[in-house]
């Protein structure tokens, strides 16, 4: 009889379900979610927004309201909340992000939230403690993205206490 190696089949876990199209994929198990200061975050200095972030915002809110749908990445199928970041990016700035989410949140660079601009990405870890979220900042602490909660693509406040406790960080795709 032969002995199964947990970490094995964990690992064959892991990639199965990254390559199903699931909205929220793993994440490394150091990943701790921080609690975002958002004071801080409204408090810091808004800077003008160049034309491609504003672009990105106009377009991303132009899909208010489309539909959620594991794997869907336009909005004639729906949306996950990575197939959302990735329609978004290729329609407004002709920037092809991966489409997973592991692999979004490391494009780019780190920022702190407190230098949030709006088209940056911002990403949580929700439901199991292994899952990962992504969404679009707007500006003045909001962020519109696509959750499995309600179905449609929404705008959220980071500063609610469920994505406040679960923030994990922010990444910059754009030159500042």
């Amino acid at each position: 009889m032969k002995i199964i190696d947990h970490a094995v089949v964990g690992a064959l876990v892991l990639i199965i379900a990254a390559c199903s199209g699931a909205p929220h994929l793993t994440v490394d198990d150091e990943a701790a979610p921080q609690v975002l200061d958002y004071e801080a975050l409204l408090a810091a200095p808004a800077r003008p927004a160049s034309d491609i972030r504003e672009r990105l915002v106009k377009t991303a809110q132009t899909y208010l309201g489309a539909p959620l749908k594991r794997g869907g990445a336009s909005p004639e199928e729906g949306f996950d909340c990575t197939g959302y970041v990735f329609y978004v990016y290729q329609e407004a700035a002709g920037i092809t992000l991966p489409r997973k989410s592991h692999d979004q949140v490391q494009m780019g660079a780190a920022i702190s939230p407190i230098s949030l601009q709006p088209g940056d990405l911002v990403y949580f870890k929700v439901e199991e403690i292994r899952s990962l979220h992504v969404g679009l900042y707007l500006g003045e602490g909001r962020f519109i993205h696509a959750p499995s909660t309600n179905g449609t693509v929404e705008v959220d406040s980071l500063g609610t206490e469920h994505w406040r406790l679960r923030f994990l960080g922010a990444r910059r795709i754009l030159p500042s």
